[in-house]
């Protein structure tokens, strides 16, 4: 790992969907997908959506517009799953397709006044009320939103995807198509 401490992340909730289903598992249904089957796709999508929709959410700052790019993530991943290797694993692959979808978005509202990072739910950003108070958790939110703010839009996906999301280096690498040592 580097001379870096993997950070504790984010969430205070293990990511669902296919990071706790076996590899064969998830690899059998990509597959069942890409032959067409409507079933195994929703399936994926099941297994997925709350975590890209976090991730969007995050990226993007506010709730409608990630649930549009979240939307529209599961669309290109539909019209494209034949692209997909299936020697691959699916979740870099799906999160690369999420951080474009976001990207396109910022894209497109680059002329337009910055979207406030206030609409991130609070319950992504804070750990279980149990270890904290509500006192320390608002300032946890407050301090985490205004460190996102800090950040450029490639930063603030590393992130995401890294302490939000739970993805190792190696991973996150994949999904921005770029090395480990840039992570």
């Amino acid at each position: 790992m580097g001379a870096y401490a993997r950070l504790e992340p984010i969430v205070g909730l293990e990511p669902e969907g296919s990071k706790n289903r076996p590899d064969a598992d998830l690899r059998g249904i990509v597959e069942r997908a890409r032959s067409g089957d409507r079933e195994a796709f929703e399936q994926l999508v099941a297994a997925h959506e709350r975590s890209v929709l976090r991730t969007a959410r995050a990226l993007l700052g506010n709730l409608e517009d990630a649930r549009d790019a979240a939307q529209e993530v599961f669309l290109r991943v539909f019209r494209h799953l034949h692209r997909f290797d299936p020697r691959r694993e699916f979740a870099p692959w799906l999160y690369r397709v999420a951080v474009n979808v976001c990207r396109d978005v910022h894209r497109r509202r680059a002329r337009m006044p910055a979207a406030p990072l206030d609409d991130l739910d609070p319950a992504v950003l804070a750990r279980p009320a149990n270890q904290e108070t509500d006192a320390d958790a608002a300032d946890r939110v407050r301090a985490i939103r205004e460190a996102l703010r800090l950040l450029s839009v490639r930063e603030r996906e590393v992130v995401v995807l890294r302490d939000v999301e739970g993805f190792s280096t190696a991973e996150v690498a994949r999904a921005l198509g770029c090395t480990e040592i840039t992570v």
